[in-house]
Order: C-alpha cells, then sequence, then structure tokens
C-alpha cells in the first residue's frame, strides 16, 4: 500500500507541474525596484542580485535613484550589477528580461542607442548582450533589439510608434537556440508582441550571461532620455525542458517507491 500510494503521489506531482507555466518555475538571478531614498546607484543593492558597480572610468552625470526610479539621459556613467550566479546559454532554456520604462525626449534624425543590456563577465566594458534600443520616430519612439555589437549585426525594430511621457512595461526573451549563431529575441510591449530578432552578427553567443547594465549612451546617435524601473531577469525552462525535468521527479519517485 505504502508503494502504491507513493507512485500516485508521483503521478499526482508530475500531472500537477505539468499544468502549471514555464515561468512559474522560472529562477530569478536579478531584481531591483529602486525603492529606496534618492541616492547614487553604485553601492546600492538590488533586491536580488549583486551590488550595483561603475562600468569602465567614466564618473561624469552619474546615475543616481530619483523618485524610487533611475532616470538616464546621455554620455555619462553606466552600471552594472551581477545577477545571483552567471545563467548558461542552454538549449531548452530562455532568458526573460522587463523593465518599465518612460522616454521623455529624444534626438530626432539619428540611428538610436541602447540603454538597457545585459553581459559577460560581470563588469566588462566590451561584451555587450540584448541590446534595448530606442530611435526616434515622428512625434515618439520606437523599440528595437541588437543581440551583440561587432560582428556585421543589424538591430531589428517595432513598427509600431510608442508615444513619450508614457509609461511602458517591456519584456524581453532571450531564447537559447542549439547550435551558433542562431539565438533569438522578442519584444513585447504592455503584454502585447512588438518586435523580433535573430542573432545576425559573426561573433559567436556567450557561453553564459552574468549581469544587467544600464548605459547612458551616445547624444550624437541619439541615446535616449528614460526613466527605468522595476528591473528583473529570470531564466525559464522551456516546456519541452520542464517536460522533461517533471518526467525525472516523477520517475525518480517511483524508483523509490519499489
Amino acid at each position: 500500500m505504502k508503494r502504491t500510494m507513493i507512485g500516485l503521489c508521483a503521478i499526482a506531482l508530475c500531472a500537477a507541474l505539468m499544468g502549471t507555466t514555464s515561468t512559474s518555475v522560472a529562477a530569478l538571478v536579478f531584481s531591483d525596484d529602486f525603492n529606496k531614498s534618492d541616492q547614487p546607484l553604485v553601492g546600492t543593492t538590488p533586491n536580488v542580485g549583486g551590488v550595483w558597480g561603475l562600468t569602465g572610468t567614466n564618473v561624469t552625470n552619474p546615475e543616481a535613484i530619483v523618485s524610487n526610479a533611475v532616470p538616464l539621459t546621455s554620455s555619462g556613467q553606466d552600471v552594472f550589477a551581477p545577477f545571483t550566479a552567471p545563467v548558461a546559454d542552454a538549449d531548452g532554456f530562455y532568458l526573460h528580461t522587463s523593465a518599465d520604462i518612460l522616454v521623455t525626449a529624444i534626438p530626432a534624425n539619428t540611428t538610436g542607442d541602447y540603454f538597457l543590456h545585459l553581459s559577460d563577465p560581470a563588469g566588462t566594458t566590451s561584451f555587450f548582450f540584448q541590446r534595448l534600443l530606442a530611435r526616434a520616430s515622428g512625434a515618439g519612439f520606437q523599440l528595437g533589439m541588437l543581440a551583440t555589437g561587432g560582428g556585421g549585426g543589424v538591430a531589428d525594430f517595432g513598427s509600431t510608434v510608442l508615444n513619450l511621457n508614457q509609461k511602458y512595461h517591456v519584456d524581453i526573451n532571450w531564447n537559447f537556440v542549439a547550435g551558433a549563431l542562431n539565438d533569438t529575441f522578442a519584444i513585447s510591449v504592455d503584454g502585447s508582441a512588438y518586435a523580433n530578432h535573430t542573432w545576425n552578427s559573426t561573433s559567436a553567443e556567450p557561453a553564459n550571461i552574468s549581469a544587467v547594465n544600464l548605459r547612458q549612451g551616445s547624444l550624437t546617435t541619439g541615446a535616449p532620455n528614460v526613466i527605468v524601473d522595476n528591473v528583473a531577469v529570470e531564466v525559464v525552462p522551456e516546456p519541452g525542458t520542464l517536460m522533461l525535468l517533471v518526467m525525472g521527479v516523477a520517475v525518480a519517485a517511483l524508483r523509490r517507491s519499489k
């Protein structure tokens, strides 16, 4: 009877977990809601992850927490914060990054520049990935994605023009695909699909991703004035990977019941 009950419990556990969404079993590796008093960002500790540090040596126009968010402009200090642990670029998983943004101004007639990205190793000044860009479009702006710099990579932008001075929730899924030079990225805005990007650089995907970065880009290329809040990064198993994990738990439980 005991063996039967354990076996039934294992099957029930398998069924229950199979009914959950992938994000419900995600591992949160970074989170910061910036709910602190107004102060320089460098040296503060996020909700999840390592202490914010200086990228490179530029200390002009320092990034700071203002009214529980971080305003970014151009040509100034850049910062990073490490994940709780590096995340491997492994087939069957994806990296989910989210943030609330509010673009207040952006130079017209420019190519656009990026303000939020990931990196490896933490604190690097050159290996920047998943670059979230903004460029001016009419009276508003468009968001875009560039997997990495160099290697002939070209950014992809969404066609929808977003409004200045309006807060948006942005989600980015970095899908790890088996093989080289083929990872994909999907941007959604306020829950709706916005833009897609496939790795199109000749520079290879990194083995790991280990930090989140806030960047104040170049005025000449059109770095936005943007207020960033509620930044989070989590690693999520794809449904097929989740199924294998769940089946492994169930099989192990059934073996123990014999």
